[in-house]
C-alpha cells in the first residue's frame, strides 16, 4: 500500500475534515478564518511540548515539524475546496486568498450541523437536544429527499408524546398508519428493547403509486452524533430489530445512517458497506438546498437557531 492510496489515508483524511469544521465554526464566530486555524491548538499545544524538551530538540527536527505543519495545512485547505466544489451555493461560506468568510445560508442546516460537531458535550444541559433535533430534522429531510407523500415518524428515545412514549407505543403508531410492522417479540426477550429504540431513530416510507399498503418500502434511521460516529454504523441491523416484529415489514427495509459530520470520499465506501444509504453534513445540506418543498416546523427552526446560538458563544 503507497502512502498515495485513498483508501490508506482516509483516517487522516477524516481528521483532516474535523480540522476543516474548526476553520469553518471559527469563521462563523468571527466573520471569517484561515486554513490554519483548525489545527492552531494542536500547533500551540506541540510547541509547549517542545519548549519543555528544547535541550532535545534541533533546527532539523523544527524544520520537519514545520514540514508536517504546513501539510495538514494544506489539507484542511483542500478539505475546504472540496466541501465548496461539492455544495456549491449550498456552501455558507467563501474561500478566498487567506482563508474562508462566512456567509450565512437561509435554512441554517449547515450551521446547525456544525455546531453540533463543535459542541462540547452532547450530553448536559441545554446541549442534549442538539441530536435530538437532529434526529427529527433527518427524518424530515431524507423524506423531503424521496419526493411527495413520503411520510416519516420519529422513534428514537426519547419521542415525542404523540407517538408513544414506549418504544412498543411507537412502533404501534408506524403499525397503525402503514399497516405493517406487527408486533411480536420472539420468545423470552422482554417486553421492551433496553436500549429504548433497538437503533431505530426514524421510520420513513414514500407512498406507494397506487396508495396500496402492501410491500412497502421502508427507510430505517440510525443517528449519530458524537465523534465516534465511526463505530456507531453497525447499531441498526434489520436481523436485530425484526426479533420484536411478526412480521417487521414484507420488504426488507433499506437502512440509513445520518450524521452532521462531513465524511470524506476516502471513507464513504467504508462507511456505506457498514451503515448502509449514508446520509452526512454535505448530503444532508444538499438536501434541503435541493428540495424546495421541504417543510421544516417554525418550532424546530426556532430551536435550531437557539441552538446554534448556544455553541456559538459558549
Amino acid at each position: 500500500m503507497t502512502v498515495t492510496d485513498p483508501y490508506g489515508l482516509r483516517h487522516q483524511k477524516q481528521r483532516s475534515a474535523a480540522d476543516a469544521d474548526q476553520a469553518e465554526f471559527l469563521a462563523i464566530k468571527n466573520g471569517s478564518s484561515a486554513p490554519d486555524a483548525g489545527i492552531y491548538d494542536e500547533r500551540v499545544a506541540g510547541a509547549m511540548d517542545d519548549h519543555e524538551r528544547q535541550d532535545e530538540i534541533d533546527a532539523e527536527s523544527w524544520q520537519e515539524e514545520d514540514l508536517k505543519y504546513d501539510d495538514a495545512v494544506g489539507r484542511v485547505h483542500e478539505e475546504i475546496e472540496r466541501r465548496c466544489e461539492t455544495l456549491g451555493p449550498a456552501y455558507p461560506f467563501e474561500i478566498h486568498s487567506g482563508g474562508i468568510n462566512y456567509v450565512p445560508n437561509d435554512n441554517l442546516i449547515y450551521e446547525f450541523l456544525l455546531a453540533i460537531c463543535n459542541a462540547n458535550t452532547l450530553t448536559k444541559g441545554k446541549y442534549v437536544r442538539l441530536p435530538r433535533v437532529f434526529e427529527r430534522l433527518s427524518a424530515r429531510l431524507i423524506a423531503a429527499y424521496l419526493g411527495d407523500g413520503t411520510r416519516f415518524l420519529h422513534t428514537g428515545a426519547p419521542r415525542d408524546k404523540e407517538i408513544g412514549i414506549s418504544f412498543k407505543d411507537a412502533m404501534n403508531t408506524v403499525a397503525s398508519e402503514t399497516s405493517e410492522w406487527k408486533w411480536g417479540p420472539d420468545e423470552g426477550l422482554p417486553d421492551e428493547p433496553q436500549n429504548g429504540d433497538s437503533g431505530c431513530d426514524f421510520v420513513v416510507w414514500p407512498k406507494p403509486p397506487d396508495n396500496r399498503q402492501i410491500g412497502q418500502l421502508f427507510f430505517l434511521g440510525q443517528c449519530a452524533c458524537g465523534n465516534d460516529w465511526d463505530t456507531k454504523l453497525s447499531d441498526l441491523t434489520v436481523k436485530n430489530l425484526g426479533k420484536w416484529f411478526n412480521p417487521l415489514s414484507i420488504v426488507d427495509p433499506v437502512r440509513c445512517f445520518t450524521t452532521p459530520h462531513h465524511i470524506t470520499d476516502a471513507m464513504l465506501k467504508e462507511a456505506s458497506r457498514e451503515g448502509g444509504y449514508i446520509f452526512d453534513r454535505a448530503r444532508l445540506v444538499g438536501i434541503g438546498h435541493a428540495c424546495k418543498k421541504l417543510t421544516v416546523e417554525v418550532s424546530i427552526q426556532n430551536e435550531m437557531r437557539n441552538l446554534i446560538d448556544l455553541v456559538v458563544h459558549n
